[in-house]
């Protein structure tokens, strides 16, 4: 039997947690809830969750800033946001930090349930990729191991995240990025970004 995929719903207001708890239940996820994001990371001290979803104005800490935490600490969670008060600027600063997607209330069950499918599917996705990345890293000779640096570029890269995008998520330069991704290439032996496909296939082998 498959193993259920579980969610932490963390919301402010007593009638959404128990809504949504209720939702997720019938649709066979394991669901728990939190009131705060403080409650939050006391449930992820003491247990492992597949999916976050958390409103993002909340009295305590927003969405936000628990989104900051859990990708420090906890990211191989993935974090679905929330909210009622919509901005651009809110919606940019989610995904950058590392939320797989952004919500505005309110959401009708079905596009809420797809987007938990959706979001679920892509952090199994990538959790695949990780695995069988560090494998291929782990055969790598001494001389061809990544730096510190080079292995921060790498994650990124094998996510598909253009070069601009990934120096923003590191706060480095586009020509350190380059300089990065140079001596990635040369230590792999491949000739580009489409040389990464070959890195993934090699090491499921």
């Amino acid at each position: 039997m498959e193993q259920r995929s579980s969610i932490l719903i963390v919301d402010d207001e007593e009638s959404i947690r128990v809504s949504l708890k209720s939702l997720f239940e019938k649709e066979n996820y394991k669901a728990e809830t939190a009131n705060s994001s403080s409650m939050a990371l006391e449930k992820l001290d003491k247990s492992n969750f597949d999916l976050i979803l958390t409103d993002i104005m909340m009295d305590e800490q927003t969405g936000i800033d628990l989104l900051k935490t859990v990708k420090n600490n906890y990211s191989s969670t993935a974090v679905l946001l929330m909210t009622g008060y919509a901005s651009m600027e809110t919606a940019i600063e989610a995904v950058r930090l590392g939320a797989l997607d952004y919500l505005i209330k309110p959401i009708s069950k079905e596009i809420l349930l797809f987007n938990i499918s959706r979001c679920l599917e892509i952090n199994k996705a990538k959790s695949q990729i990780n695995r069988t990345s560090e494998k291929y890293l782990t055969t790598l000779p001494q001389e061809n191991k990544l730096t510190k640096k080079e292995m921060e570029v790498y994650k990124h890269l094998i996510f598909g995240m253009p070069n601009k995008a990934i120096g923003e998520e590191l706060n480095v330069t586009l020509p350190t990025v380059k300089f990065h991704l140079k001596n990635i290439y040369k230590k792999f032996g491949i000739k580009g970004r489409a040389g990464i496909l070959k890195v993934i296939s090699h090491s499921r082998i």
